[in-house]
């Protein structure tokens, strides 16, 4: 198991309830934006990276062999919105397929995708929404088979002395958006992505404190609708 310790530099919290609308329209990124956002310095900023014009065949297997080889993994995470939105909380993934973003209180938002639906579950207001994970950026990282040339294309590729950078978009739909994995390189690790919106809204979620290759609980990837009335 492995573990990569870092705290984030502050705590954050979500202020008001500032979010449905934008929660809605959000989960598509598996990247929700709440509230009131204070600035904080994550990751070294893409201005100081070192542009390619061409990612290199060996640089694209080894993401996609890293990738592939991640087995489970859980992580403290942090959530900003370039239309000033913050979240923190806790994700929980085992691949293939599998996914969970639990928001710390008073945020009441669930993101879990049970390895065939990617599902938004706002529970303030028991409302459920069901989507296609292949639909969703977290579809490219939690495939049984990890392709960044196969349905997605590379559009950018960075390099700082600290962190890869690969923007995508789907060969499909390349107007709807693209999406930013980011990664130390030694070792290589997932640490970072960053979804771009039609209209340009950016969120971006940082993970801290990641450990892969624990046993995750089952039951961290089920869903199960709460009612009112609903007994143990």
């Amino acid at each position: 198991m492995t573990r990569l310790n870092q705290e984030p530099k502050t705590r954050w919290k979500l202020f008001g309830k500032k979010g449905r609308a934008v929660l809605a329209a959000s989960v598509i990124a598996s990247a929700i934006g709440l509230g009131a956002v204070t600035s904080l310095t994550l990751l070294p900023s893409t201005a100081h990276a070192q542009a390619s014009d061409q990612i290199t065949p060996e640089m694209i297997e080894k993401i996609e062999n890293y990738l592939a080889g991640i087995t489970t993994l859980k992580a403290e995470f942090v959530q900003i919105s370039s239309d000033g939105g913050a979240a923190e909380g806790d994700l929980y993934m085992e691949r293939p397929g599998k996914m969970r973003f639990e928001y710390n209180p008073p945020a009441q938002i669930l993101l879990v995708s049970t390895g065939h639906d990617f599902i938004y579950y706002d529970k303030e207001i028991n409302a459920p929404t069901y989507f296609d994970i292949d639909e969703t950026p977290a579809g490219i990282i939690l495939a049984e088979n990890i392709s960044l040339t196969d349905k997605v294309k590379i559009v950018d590729y960075r390099r700082t002395a600290e962190t890869v950078r690969v923007e995508l978009v789907r060969k499909s739909d390349p107007g709807a958006g693209s999406v930013t994995l980011v990664f130390t390189e030694k070792p290589m690790q997932l640490r970072q992505w960053s979804v771009k919106d039609p209209t340009g809204v950016e969120t971006t979620v940082t993970l801290f404190n990641t450990e892969e290759g624990m046993q995750l609980d089952p039951e961290l990837f089920k869903f199960e609708r709460i009612w009112p009335n609903q007994r143990n």
